[in-house]
């Protein structure tokens, strides 16, 4: 379980350091809550999107199941947080420094709002998928 938290914790600081970059001339206030803010709200996607694929899974152990969600919400909101912070955070950087045009801006909402849902489907696929299977390792 240590070696698993401590690739979390590795991959966690690069991710940091690429949002801060994505982020540019932005006030390093503002920096820092927009990368708080930022993982707040991965973290609590990936949370209801790890409710929604536990749906008909059963844990006989309440601990197991939340060692398991430790794990994997942790995990996934990371690898989330890879996929949408950094390429919102360049699109704040450019509204900031006025380098985008409307038109553009409503493009690349658009693009990430698809990019979020078809994430959502399939992180939900592949966590009822992987809980499923973690369980049937620990039975046997």
């Amino acid at each position: 379980m240590i070696v698993i938290f401590t690739i979390i914790l590795v991959i966690t600081i690069i991710l940091i350091a690429w949002m801060w970059t994505s982020l540019g001339s932005i006030e390093k206030t503002t920096k820092i809550a927009c990368i708080i803010l930022g993982l707040i709200i991965v973290y609590i996607m990936t949370f209801i999107i790890y409710n929604i694929s536990k749906i008909g899974i059963t844990y006989e152990d309440k601990e197991v199941m939340k060692t398991i969600r430790k794990v994997f919400v942790l995990l996934f909101t990371i690898i989330n947080s890879y996929i949408i912070l950094p390429y919102t955070f360049r699109k704040l950087d450019q509204i900031n420094n006025e380098e985008i045009e409307k038109e553009k801006l409503t493009k690349s909402i658009t693009i990430l709002l698809g990019m979020v849902a078809i994430l959502a489907i399939c992180e939900g696929i592949y966590l009822s998928n992987i809980q499923q299977g973690t369980l049937n390792l620990i039975k046997k």
